[in-house]
């Protein structure tokens, strides 16, 4: 006994002989057709991590008032706020905004530059806050060397944000005291620092290594102080 699969097709087909005709079936393959137009896709909105197309015009930088604003609580270089634990939430709250505003510049920015390592040591930092926020304190950044904006080239850029220095409107560029090629947008650099006291090139402790140097050591008190030895 023949099984005839439901998918195909059944066909009668005459057959004639010395016996007369008869009709059997003839089992052949389903007539499959092609569409008639090309399917149509579609842009996958609901992925969880879709990919953002940056705008013509980006932002040199984020805003950063949801940052300043948490700053006002967890930091301990201002005076009113000296003795003050900051609250473990604060603390995380300052390093995880302060990490998604990087992030958000990290999407327009091209080429390499410390800024993968910053965004990843905040969010660490956010992750597991630290208890007290060991930045600099605004006194510090005001005294940082300002430099001049006639020895800036068109081909020097801020290591942050990527962006060519002379294309700021008004540019306020500073040198760190580690090094002295070193030099950053001082509104892209002063977050950092207002929680990282270090150079985010080489990590140096900036505030070592602007403290100033001892005192010589008077050559007479020595020899007095061999007399009386």
């Amino acid at each position: 006994m023949v099984t005839r699969p439901s998918q195909y097709q059944r066909h009668w087909k005459r057959n004639t002989s010395n016996c007369g005709v008869t009709k059997r079936f003839q089992i052949l393959a389903p007539r499959f057709q092609l569409p008639t137009a090309a399917p149509i896709f579609r842009w996958n909105t609901t992925s969880p991590n879709p990919t953002p197309t940056p705008p013509s015009n980006p932002p040199r930088r984020p805003d950063l008032s949801t940052f300043f604003s948490t700053l006002e609580h967890v930091d301990t270089s201002n005076v009113s706020n000296e003795h003050a634990t900051p609250i473990p939430s604060d603390v995380s709250a300052a390093f995880r905004t302060l990490g998604e505003a990087f992030q958000r510049i990290r999407i327009y920015r091209s080429g390499e530059g410390p800024l993968d390592g910053m965004i990843e040591s905040l969010l660490a930092d956010a992750e597991m806050p630290p208890k007290e926020v060991k930045g600099v304190s605004q006194g510090f950044l005001d005294e940082l060397e300002r430099v001049p904006n006639k020895i800036l080239k068109p081909s020097m850029d801020c290591p942050i944000c990527g962006n060519p220095f002379l294309e700021d409107e008004y540019p306020l560029v500073v040198r760190l005291p580690c090094n002295k090629n070193h030099m950053f947008d001082l509104e892209c650099i002063a977050p950092w620092l207002k929680l990282h006291a270090t150079c985010p090139l080489d990590r140096k402790d900036l505030v070592k290594e602007k403290a100033p140097p001892p005192p010589p050591k008077d050559e007479e008190d020595g020899e007095w102080d061999d007399m009386y030895a």
